[in-house]
């Protein structure tokens, strides 16, 4: 089960190894943070992302970290795709608390055109910052690792057009897309929504959908704070 624990239902936040039409990964700034206020059926709580530009020796890379009640991560994201080269999460749960680290060593599958090659779950927010909105409508996701390339669960993200939100106590014009299973199991599962910011520096303003499998809560996401 692939899910977005901190923003979406089963996703996302990541990595697009499909040619950007305008932004590059590094002309995003060197310096963010997000505050999302967060809503999970009656709970409400914050969602903080920093992200930084890092250079060393071996080479530059996105860091970028999130903190939540429920979890805290850490992700290295390469510098031109950014592609999640490295992740260490940290899970709250009721029954145990649980840390992950993840490295990815190599990637053999090549995207294809319309495809988005994704390695992570949890950083899709900051991936689809690269997709040329107002020049593609639809896209599939591959999660590489998954065996989804070789015909199972595929994802499709649909950009369905612009809108108008208040965002921050002022109006912003967004791009809206919705992303879901492909095929008949879409309407089964459900999709989420998802609205970026229709101008650089292109990020996620606001998600709507379920927090998990069938029955479970629904889900919000909103920012409240954005910080250069």
């Amino acid at each position: 089960m692939v899910r977005f624990k901190n923003v979406l239902f089963y996703s996302i936040l990541p990595i697009l190894l499909l040619a950007p039409t305008g932004l590059e990964a590094q002309s995003l700034p060197t310096n963010e943070r997000f505050v999302y206020s967060r809503k999970i059926g009656n709970k409400q709580d914050e969602l903080i992302y920093t992200s930084r530009f890092v250079t060393e020796d071996k080479g530059a890379y996105f860091e970028l970290t999130s903190s939540a009640s429920d979890q805290k991560a850490l992700y290295r994201l390469d510098a031109q795709s950014l592609l999640a080269t490295y992740t260490d999460v940290t899970t709250y749960g009721e029954d145990a608390t649980v840390n992950r680290i993840t490295r990815l060593l190599e990637t053999r599958y090549k995207a294809k055109e319309g495809e988005l090659l994704v390695s992570s779950t949890d950083t899709l927010g900051q991936s689809l910052r690269l997709f040329p909105w107002g020049k593609q409508q639809k896209a599939k996701i591959i999660f590489i690792g998954t065996g989804a390339s070789t015909g199972g669960f595929s994802f499709e993200l649909t950009v369905t057009g612009k809108e108008k939100l208040t965002i921050m106590g002022k109006e912003v014009e967004v791009w809206k897309a919705q992303l879901g299973l492909a095929g008949i199991f879409g309407n089964l599962v459900g999709k989420t929504n998802l609205w970026f910011l229709a101008s650089y520096p292109y990020y996620l303003v606001k998600s709507e959908g379920v927090s998990g499998p069938p029955g479970t809560p629904k889900s919000t996401l909103e920012l409240i704070r954005y910080e250069q």
